[in-house]
């Protein structure tokens, strides 16, 4: 009963706690979903026997955390959100980092250098090899790695999670816009800007099934991580994106705390964030087929 209580109440706090640093459930739901959908039979049935391990304390936070009754099955689309629903839980605190990475405003690029631990490139290494090498029966600890894994293909594909310390990734650049119930940079990206109206999620899963076949992803490979990682900075540090003053010398000069995004942000943006999400889903597709 005391262990039920806790969790109700950290899962709250979680819920309540700002600022923001992780793509919103919406997100990654889209992201495992398809991924799922493009795996081979066999290759779902691991994941449904993993999920299968989830402990019922873990099994009611992602429930809670998803809107959904705890009795409800847990599917692979609402369980890439775990990774969010136990932030504020001690024994996972240590990968609070994990979901980004600061980088200097100097940079220009993102390279391998740029980190050596704790930080989402690495984190998508490390959890992949723990996966791809776990060959006893399935455990929560192999389910943990497959969670983690999963979603931080989601959170490395939104561009605010490459991205300064000294904003929080955009949370302290606050906006004015009547049209989002969103007030910051990084918010907006997290969860406003896949705002698509009534049925918002299958409207996007059903674009993003359509625009599969006409992209294409190579076979993964652990240096690739610093690619994504720098397309993300790349489209962060865009002048039209109003998260980075270009220096003339190179770099990015603090923006504004407070800024006027133009009408046209969310026409000019929104099939960005549609290439990051149908990315994440295909690169996450070609890592589980060579881990599970």
């Amino acid at each position: 009963m005391l262990k039920s209580i806790v969790f109700t109440v950290l899962f709250f706090v979680l819920l309540l706690s700002k600022p923001s640093f992780a793509l919103g459930k919406l997100g990654h739901q889209i992201v495992c979903q398809l991924a799922f959908e493009h795996l081979a039979l066999e290759k779902q049935n691991k994941i449904t026997t993993l999920l299968n391990t989830i402990p019922q304390q873990h099994k009611t936070l992602i429930n809670r955390y998803n809107h959904n009754k705890e009795s409800k099955a847990i599917t692979f689309a609402n369980a890439c959100t775990w990774a969010d629903t136990i932030k504020r839980l001690p024994e996972f605190k240590r990968y609070s980092s994990w979901h980004y990475m600061n980088i200097s405003r100097l940079h220009t690029k993102i390279d391998a250098q740029e980190c050596d631990k704790n930080c989402l490139p690495q984190a998508i290494v490390e959890h992949q090899k723990i996966l791809a090498h776990a060959k006893n029966a399935p455990t929560w600890q192999q389910t943990q790695a497959l969670l983690f894994l999963s979603h931080w293909l989601g959170d490395i594909h939104q561009p605010l999670h490459i991205s300064f310390k000294d904003d929080l990734g955009g949370n302290k650049v606050h906006f004015s816009n009547p049209e989002t119930k969103c007030n910051n940079l990084h918010g907006y990206w997290d969860h406003c800007i896949l705002n698509k109206g009534a049925d918002n999620k299958l409207i996007w899963l059903n674009l993003l099934r359509q625009e599969w076949p006409k992209n294409t992803q190579p076979q993964w490979q652990t240096e690739q991580v610093w690619q994504w990682a720098d397309e993300s900075f790349q489209i962060a540090t865009e002048p039209n994106f109003y998260y980075c003053h270009k220096e003339a010398q190179g770099g990015c000069r603090k923006y504004e705390s407070n800024i006027t995004l133009p009408p046209e942000y969310l026409s000019q943006y929104q099939p960005v964030i549609e290439q990051r999400l149908l990315q994440a889903a295909q690169r996450l597709t070609k890592i589980l087929e060579v881990s599970l």
